[in-house]
């Protein structure tokens, strides 16, 4: 299972756990790379309904993101919270770190901040 678009690749990461998601944003995080995003690992979760998965963000090569694909994610993660057991949030840019973290905290899903992939199999 992978998915690449120009500014988002998702994979599972089984070499990090089991039913682990590794998200790599890049650049500036568009609503159209979050629509596409968004449909793909939705339909994962939609056609796996008994499982929970944990979630890695890799955003060290993410400059920003539009506040329409922030929204967009949102919507997604409000309908799957309940079946994500964990994120875990590389980057070393505090404001996006800290966005990350208010959505973890809307949420109650259970994360972790990292600055870099240093420690990232510490976690498995």
């Amino acid at each position: 299972m992978t998915y690449t678009h120009p500014k988002i690749s998702i994979r599972l990461a089984p070499e990090l756990g089991q039913n682990c998601i590794y998200f790599s944003f890049k650049d500036k995080f568009t609503l159209d790379a979050s629509e596409n995003a968004t449909r793909y690992w939705s339909g994962l979760f939609d056609a796996n309904v008994d499982v929970a998965y944990r979630f890695v963000w890799d955003c060290s090569q993410m400059t920003g993101f539009e506040p329409s694909a922030r929204k967009e994610w949102y919507t997604a993660m409000k309908k799957h919270k309940n079946r994500i057991s964990h994120i875990t949030i590389i980057s070393p840019s505090l404001l996006i770190r800290g966005a990350a973290r208010v959505m973890m905290e809307a949420f109650g899903i259970k994360s972790k901040m990292l600055k870099t992939k240093e420690g990232l199999h510490q976690l498995v």
